[in-house]
């Protein structure tokens, strides 16, 4: 009977139309979210009421018994009872179907980590509206963030580890190359993908010259002569290459990494000549290198997240990609002169990008990129280094080239939305929203339209201003 009526369910889903569809799957993930929050209700209160004491040993094995499931969601089960339980608003949220399962799961991160759970009564309410209003990705992101900024002796203890336990290997396996290589700080990461990535684009320009003159005007059609795996591995070994022919050998080539910082954190950890401490405190480093007072640029992190939580997590001191970086290291990182700091806003608006060169003066790509990890049409996940930048307000009807106006699209997404007719607006946090050219807003199941009259706002104070400039008096 069961698989009949699953028969039929299906024969039902393929007969209806496409918005149909999605209106029944977006109906589903609601369901289950509040079906999530009711089992997360219930195994809260049978744990606290101990039902299990009679037949099992623990809530565990209670779990895996009744339910008939595996440790990890037995774990999940345990984690997200005892958030919401602690934490009504989360269930709410979650019951109402604003936050996804996953984004919850992610807050129960903060709640596990002994070290932070003290701070999440502060955050939980910023928490909730930032999972909303984000893709998971970019929601895990900022919650490793809060966790390492909030346990900075654990992250620095973690970096480290990584950095002493740092190995590498290259040794032939029945006749094939294997190489392994783990450990190191987060700028090293950086500095290694940087040096690679530019390897593996030289390779890639190769094979498209190379098929550009094999088929001249109609290269485009055909396939390049390597995969991106196998250019991968041919730009390791022209690593390697040019290294054992370089002068000096060990040293790599010369590679500028960002390291993306918000001004507070900046100004906390540089004060302009980067030695010197808000306080007026001289920050000391020994003979390798390390903090004398590293508790000195730890200071005031608490205060400041207790006055304002939503401020404290708009902070960022990471790469590009999103790795934190504990202060210390990014400090002696930028002793080192290998690095160039990008200093964001309070809306995650560029203001500083290096020493030597302000804004958009032949950098505007390289500094638009850096707003954003990905494609920032919804769900895509191209890289924002393989995207393009392009205006929200286009160019030809008055639009500016800066920060406020871009949008980051891969090249399928942005000839969709001219195609389409879309546009991008930014909230007060700067988070990008795309909007069909019926007016409607492109949201996830659950989330609530967002504000986005700040973003209109600015942009017809823009073009007021700009009438008043260009009409003649």
């Amino acid at each position: 009977m069961v698989v009949v009526m699953f028969g039929v369910f299906v024969e039902d889903c393929v007969g209806v139309p496409d918005v149909v569809l999605d209106e029944r799957l977006r109906a589903n993930e609601v369901a289950v979210r509040r079906l999530t929050a009711e089992r997360a209700a219930l195994v809260a209160v049978a744990e606290h009421r101990g039902v299990f004491a009679g037949e099992h040993r623990s809530m565990a094995g209670y779990l895996r018994a009744t339910v008939n499931g595996g440790d990890a969601s037995v774990s999940r089960d345990r984690k997200l009872a005892r958030l919401l339980a602690e934490f009504p608003e989360v269930g709410e949220a979650l019951w109402a179907g604003h936050v996804s399962v996953d984004h919850v799961v992610q807050i129960c991160r903060v709640q596990s980590n002994r070290r932070v759970r003290e701070w999440l009564p502060v955050v939980v309410p910023v928490l909730v509206d930032l999972a909303e209003h984000s893709s998971f990705d970019e929601f895990q992101g900022e919650v490793t963030n809060l966790i390492a900024r909030l346990d900075q002796d654990g992250a620095f203890a973690d970096t480290a580890d990584a950095v002493a336990g740092r190995r590498a290997s290259v040794v032939e396996v029945g006749g094939t190359v294997v190489v392994s290589a783990h450990g190191g700080d987060p700028v090293q990461a950086a500095q290694l993908q940087a040096v690679f990535a530019a390897f593996a684009d030289a390779e890639y320009r190769a094979d498209v010259a190379a098929r550009r003159e094999l088929h001249g005007d109609e290269a485009e059609v055909h396939p390049l002569p390597r995969t991106h795996a196998q250019r991968g591995f041919d730009a390791l070994v022209a690593v390697v290459a040019a290294a054992h022919a370089s002068p000096e050998g060990r040293s790599l080539p010369e590679v500028v990494v960002n390291v993306v910082v918000d001004d507070q954190t900046t100004h906390e950890t540089l004060a302009h000549a980067g030695i010197v401490l808000p306080s007026g405190d001289t920050l000391e480093l020994d003979d390798d290198g390390d903090l004398v007072d590293e508790a000195a640029l730890l200071d005031g992190l608490a205060g400041e997240l207790a006055d304002d939580p939503d401020a404290f997590l708009q902070r960022r001191c990471e790469t590009p990609n999103g790795t934190p970086i504990h202060p210390s290291v990014i400090l002696r990182a930028l002793l080192t002169g290998h690095v160039r700091r990008v200093v964001l806003d309070s809306r995650r608006v560029i203001t500083d990008y290096g020493t030597k060169q302000r804004l958009f003066t032949g950098l505007a790509r390289q500094a638009a990129l850096l707003l954003a990890r990905t494609c920032e049409f919804p769900g895509c996940a191209l890289p924002a280094e393989w995207s393009q930048v392009d205006h929200n307000h286009e160019w030809h009807q008055g639009g500016r080239t800066d920060q406020t106006n871009t949008n980051i699209g891969c090249g399928h997404h942005n000839r969709l939305k001219h195609r389409q007719r879309w546009r991008t607006r930014r909230d007060q946090h700067g988070r990008a929203y795309t909007i069909r050219d019926d007016g409607t807003i492109i949201l996830p199941a659950g989330e609530r339209p967002p504000d986005l009259t700040i973003d209109e706002h600015t942009q017809l104070a823009r073009a007021r201003l700009r009438a008043l400039i260009t009409t003649p008096a």
